[in-house]
């Protein structure tokens, strides 16, 4: 089975801390709402398997959460998942993507269909109608959502109540400023009931949550978050998995990207240059230039020495702009299977993504790459000019 997917606090939407009179020292907990805020949620989960008692290996998983805040308390958040079970220093490849769209009360409770499979931690935090000051504690609902679609097969989220226990521990220092720090806790038992839709592939999931959240006052919202974490599911077949792990993620802001300016500048870049087989556009995901028929070895994804140049010049281009996130995309001919040609344009992706981030020029956590086959192809696969055109990698600077 894929290990379990963990995104900790996945949308938590900004507050806003009022001050009471200076002798009771409380803070009143909201969460706010500045329609058309954009901001992004990136966040590392690193867990140890085992199977039976017996250590499977690890698992490192990297979420994006792209949140968007709209009209009449609803926010729309894209889920990009990566999940690396080879621990090491790769680049991430983007296996999954998810769209929702719900709403947020002040107090934190979200109304979002019972369908769907994100936020995965629902309803947390959530605040009491009064203010609080550092030591004091409050106990509120929430939800986990739990995805089974691969490995189970099950169609249908598994939602588990949980009760939460909040403690507000006061203020903190962190790189120079200050954040208020929430610590959050508890716990989880679900023994499916008989005729739920689990009911036929799960006996028990029990688990132990402990979380630090850092709330940035000034901006109204979230800092960072840690988390450790201990997962117990036993299946129907008797094979019990567990999964114990730590996570930890921030929030980043996303002003709006200048994306005729960044165009402009990288099309003239391009002109003084004279970088060959090279386009850059703007598109609804930010500003994309277009590696043209970039040179591999042949079918492989070994880049031919001829084409470091260029990919030094994209770094240079990347360098100029190190708020923004990195999303490489393989392209390749009408040629070959399906499988194979999918195969291909991710491992080239990999490959441009790998040399990037050798070059320093993103973290890990700010990098990632897909394939798209013969998917998107930007000319015809009738001649072999086409080809050519189409045997390409883009390199997107994502708005958020």
């Amino acid at each position: 089975m894929r290990s379990i997917l963990r995104t900790l606090l996945p949308v938590i939407l900004g507050f806003i801390a009022l001050n009471g009179p200076a002798a009771q020292e409380n803070v009143l907990f909201q969460y706010s709402h500045r329609e058309g805020e954009q901001y992004r949620i990136v966040g590392v989960n690193r867990q140890e398997i085992t199977l039976n008692g017996e250590y499977l290996g690890e698992a490192e998983v990297l979420t994006r959460v792209l949140i968007t805040l709209q009209e009449d308390r609803q926010i729309h958040a894209r889920y990009q998942v990566s999940e690396e079970s080879d621990v090491g220093n790769e680049v991430f490849a983007v296996d999954r993507e998810y769209d929702v769209t719900f709403r947020q009360e002040p107090s934190g409770e979200q109304i979002v269909s019972s369908a769907s499979f994100v936020p995965q931690v629902q309803n947390v935090p959530r605040f009491p109608r009064e203010g609080v000051g550092p030591g004091d504690s409050w106990d509120a609902p929430g939800l986990e959502v739990y995805d089974f679609r691969e490995g189970l097969a099950l169609d249908q989220p598994v939602r588990i109540p949980i009760q939460v226990n909040y403690e507000y521990l006061g203020g903190v220092e962190k790189e120079g400023r200050r954040y208020e720090e929430i610590r959050i806790r508890y716990n989880l038992f679900h023994r499916p009931r008989p005729g739920a839709p689990e009911a036929e592939e799960i006996r028990l999931i029990t688990a132990r949550f402990t979380q630090r959240l850092l709330w940035d006052l000034p901006a109204g919202r979230p800092a960072y978050y840690d988390e450790e974490y201990n997962l117990f599911i036993q299946l129907a077949d008797g094979n019990r998995m567990e999964y114990r792990g730590t996570a930890d993620g921030r929030v980043v802001d996303a002003p709006d990207l200048n994306r005729d300016r960044v165009r402009e500048d990288i099309a003239q870049s391009i002109l003084d240059l004279a970088i060959p087989d090279t386009t850059v556009r703007s598109d609804e995901d930010g500003v994309t230039i277009g590696l043209e028929d970039i040179r591999f070895a042949p079918d492989s994804a070994e880049l031919l020495e001829s084409e470091l140049v260029k990919l030094e010049w994209v770094a240079s281009i990347l360098r100029r702009y190190p708020d923004r996130d990195v999303l490489i995309t393989g392209h390749t001919a009408l040629a070959g299977t399906a499988e194979g040609r999918q195969r291909l344009s991710e491992e080239r992706a990999a490959a441009v993504g790998q040399f990037l981030l050798d070059q320093g020029v993103r973290t890990r956590d700010s990098l990632m790459y897909r394939g798209r086959g013969a998917e998107d192809p930007v000319a015809t696969n009738d001649t072999p000019e086409g080809r050519r055109r189409n045997r390409r990698v883009e390199i997107t600077i994502l708005e958020n």
